[in-house]
């Protein structure tokens, strides 16, 4: 019995050694949330990165539809156009906002296990192959947040 517990750990780290991620890049991420304010209080779970995307997860102590109704008023404020705003069945709330040619996608749903919200702020740089995309014609753009992006190109911390 030992030594089936032994051979699962071992091979369970021989995998994990394996798998080699990618450095977050903090310049993708400078770039592609280039003029994006982040929400007071809050404070960075992760970050992730790809050729020419950036994501930052947060946390907050406040509601989802509180943080939803300041992003909203400060993107307008500071000229982004608001694409797209909806609540999903789950409660999630999905904001697509563009500046130009700059896309950014927000994610906001309510932590689970506790009070406060989780939400992820999504970007591209500005003229790059993640920037010009949106969803086809036909589909929902609400289906996630930076739901353009390729799983590949982004990078977990």
């Amino acid at each position: 019995m030992r030594r089936s517990g032994f051979l699962l750990l071992s091979a369970a780290c021989l995998v994990a050694a394996c798998e080699r991620v990618a450095p977050v890049s903090r310049h993708t991420i400078a770039q592609s949330l280039k003029g994006v304010l982040v929400y007071p209080r809050s404070t960075v779970v992760d970050l992730s990165s790809g050729d020419s995307a950036g994501q930052m997860t947060l946390a907050s102590p406040d509601a989802p539809d509180a943080i939803a109704k300041w992003f909203r008023v400060n993107l307008v404020q500071n000229r982004w156009t608001l694409e797209n705003d909806a609540r999903q069945p789950d409660g999630t709330i999905l904001i697509f906002a563009k500046r130009g040619a700059q896309p950014l996608w927000i994610s906001i749903q309510r932590s689970s296990g506790g009070p406060g919200s989780n939400f992820t702020v999504t970007g591209a740089i500005s003229g790059s192959s993640d920037s010009t995309r949106t969803a086809s014609p036909g589909t929902d753009s609400t289906q996630r947040s930076g739901s353009s992006m390729s799983s590949k190109r982004i990078h977990r911390r």
